[in-house]
């Protein structure tokens, strides 16, 4: 369901979306977003990530990376940290997680999907995106390959707080994306590097593919998988990715959050 405009340019809800707006038993959690170069937000819906979709990344986890059907696993929405913003220059400061001993970077192209569609075509595939942009997909390795080993889900290695760092994202029709390459730093020195070409799977065929599974709306984010070089963050570092024509997603780790302490009732 979705709100109109009237006549006298009013913004009208149809009632049975109202009611359940007020019916809310619970102040309703925001949306999370991320900036728009030249201004605006996009709202996040929904966050896939394509595991070892290039080829030298696969073999550097130990896999085997012929070109089999991509997998994927998901980020909750709110796991999109916007690191455009800086103060006075700095930064943006992302927390390290909590139950952690091996937090690793992962730089990747981010597609921003701007249409809806299921079961698409490669060929058309590309027609959802409504903008690219760059991304971090951290993990907790230590708790990812302890869920391996137990052939568990990888959910708390992937799915915490702040675990998806976004740069400003591009409308498609100022980008192009062919013969780009990615590059991670961390401390200003080179970590991972690639041409977006040598990903196993394009852009259109990730697409394609995910939509077979999931019916893929405006808001859906899709990281697209990382170049080998993977390794450790610990608290003080830089991290910056950047591809041409975008960009860049630039944090520095900060101390893990605490909670503030509870005054006592008087």
């Amino acid at each position: 369901l979705k709100s109109f405009r009237t006549a006298e340019n009013r913004t009208w809800i149809p009632p049975l979306v109202e009611r359940a707006m007020a019916d809310f038993v619970l102040l309703a959690p925001p949306v999370a977003s991320l900036s728009v170069q030249g201004g605006g937000r996009f709202p996040v819906r929904r966050i896939y990530c394509v595991g070892r979709n290039y080829w030298d990344h696969g073999l550097e986890m130990g896999g085997n990376p012929e070109r089999e059907p991509p997998f994927f696993f998901n980020k909750p929405a709110d796991a999109a940290f916007d690191v455009s913003s800086s103060v006075g220059g700095a930064p943006v400061e992302l927390p390290f997680p909590s139950q952690c001993g091996d937090l690793h970077y992962e730089g990747e192209l981010v597609l921003a999907v701007g249409g809806c569609g299921q079961d698409v075509s490669t060929d058309d595939a590309l027609q959802l995106v409504w903008g690219y942009g760059v991304g971090v997909d951290l993990t907790r390795r230590d708790l990812q390959n302890e869920a391996k080993q137990m052939k568990r889900p990888w959910c708390t290695s992937k799915g915490f707080d702040f675990s998806g760092p976004v740069g400003e994202l591009v409308p498609a029709a100022k980008f192009e994306l062919a013969g780009k390459s990615i590059e991670l730093k961390v401390n200003g020195e080179r970590k991972q590097f690639s041409d977006l070409s040598k990903m196993i799977w394009s852009a259109g065929e990730i697409i394609a593919h995910l939509s077979s599974f999931y019916r893929l709306e405006p808001g859906d984010l899709i990281f697209t998988g990382t170049p080998a070089g993977v390794g450790p963050l610990k608290q003080g570092d830089l991290c910056e990715v950047t591809v041409e024509g975008l960009p860049p997603c630039i944090f520095r780790v900060s101390a893990p959050l605490t909670m503030p302490e509870k005054k006592p009732r008087l």
